[in-house]
């Protein structure tokens, strides 16, 4: 594949289809991002605990580890535009069970289905890319697409608790807002969406039923995607339970509901910000070396969330946000160029990725809860992910790559 695997006449239909990939990841982020700031509603309204509430927020997180593989897999057989379409169903329904629900176990299932719509949207995103964009703009795409989530959970933590709440007078209220704006990125997305076309890798047949598991072992042998895999189970051991709980140690500082979903936000767009910088500035052949650097700097901002407060406080969860952000982009790309994956195989990749991934997506929210309720605080939990993060950045030399850019894939 080259740059523009579909040839130059066809250009600009890349960057349309990049359009509707971010509104459609843009849906999946804003209905996981609206759901930490409703905490003290939902605990309040339904009379859980937190560590019940610990399991909610990583209960998508928790299918998610056995779904993202073979969903995954199924992006590489049915192509990007059906898949999509069939997630961002699913992600709706889910947004409207969870206004239905009546207590732990109503709301738990609630959350629990987006774990089988949320995993397409993630694995067909870079399985996009992988197919309209070569070189240079692989990069660049990756970080646009990247920064879709994050600004859905920005609006959903920004408007969720200030706006939409006390507009419609519920938390419940939120489902049926949010929902409707969801069914209107369906609609655009069937209207619009097209598969990429046939190539020499889009062409070849996709892996389905026991050779998806064949080929997700074919990739477990190569060094990288280990490496790559152990990470995200770091990573998002870090990113998930900082995004959960984050709301809830601004408000332990002093902050209102408002005040801290409005940081929160603030900083969520700060990471976006960040994510049109940084893979793009991440270049081939040093992404390891970049990885090591951002997991670093994470370390220590999130010691700081634990030991700081105040202004200082927010400072330190502004410049987390920012270099966590490019982790899960640069990371992707990594798996992308190796040897043996390309963009044949990157929906099972991905799949692979976020599976293993959302190991630490269900643990990272769970742990806090429990840590919250045994030490009455969120410091303990913040300095051990300062920690993890520390561990994976003695990892990133591990992997391998070459000292110059292959322009084919």
């Amino acid at each position: 594949m080259g740059a523009n695997p579909l040839g130059e006449a066809k250009a600009p239909s890349r960057w349309l289809m990049l359009a509707l990939v971010w509104l459609a990841y843009a849906s999946f982020g804003l209905t996981a991002g609206s759901l930490p700031p409703l905490v003290g509603s939902i605990t309040d309204d339904l009379g859980v605990s937190s560590t019940q509430m610990g399991l909610v927020l990583g209960a998508w997180q928790l299918v998610y580890i056995g779904t993202a593989t073979p969903l995954g897999a199924a992006v590489d057989r049915f192509g990007v535009r059906r898949s999509i379409g069939a997630g961002l169903a699913v992600i709706w329904l889910s947004l409207a069970l969870r206004g239905l629900a009546v207590d732990f176990f109503t709301l738990f299932g609630a959350v629990a289905l987006f774990g089988f719509g949320g995993p397409i949207i993630s694995t067909g995103a870079p399985k996009m890319v992988s197919q309209w964009f070569g070189g240079g703009e692989r990069g660049l795409a990756a970080g646009i697409y990247n920064t879709a989530p994050v600004s859905g959970v920005a609006v959903g933590l920004a408007t969720a608790p200030t706006l939409v709440e006390p507009l419609t007078g519920s938390w419940r209220g939120v489902s049926l807002v949010y929902g409707a704006a969801v069914l209107v990125v369906l609609a655009v997305w069937w209207m619009f969406a097209r598969d990429a076309g046939t190539t020499a890798e889009t062409s070849a047949p996709a892996p389905t039923g026991s050779k998806s598991s064949s080929a997700a072992r074919e990739l477990l042998r190569l060094r990288n995607v280990r490496v790559i895999l152990l990470f995200a189970v770091g990573s998002f051991t870090i990113n998930h339970g900082l995004q959960n709980w984050l709301p809830t140690l601004l408000r332990d500082d002093g902050m209102t509901a408002a005040q801290a979903g409005a940081w929160t936000a603030a900083a969520t767009l700060a990471g976006a910000g960040g994510l049109l910088l940084i893979p793009s500035l991440a270049r081939y052949g040093s992404r390891r070396w970049a990885l090591a650097v951002l997991l670093v700097v994470t370390a220590v901002s999130t010691l700081g969330l634990g030991t700081m407060s105040g202004g200082a406080l927010v400072g330190a969860m502004m410049a987390g946000a920012v270099v966590r952000s490019g982790l899960v982009a640069i990371a992707l790309l990594v798996l992308m160029e190796t040897r043996g994956v390309g963009a044949l195989r990157m929906g099972t990749a991905a799949g692979l990725y976020f599976a293993v991934a959302e190991v630490g997506g269900f643990g990272g929210p769970f742990l806090l809860g429990v840590v919250r309720d045994g030490t009455g605080g969120l410091a303990a939990g913040m300095l051990a992910l300062a920690g993890l993060a520390a561990a994976l950045a003695l990892l990133m030399p591990l992997v391998r790559e070459p000292r110059e850019a292959r322009k084919n894939l």
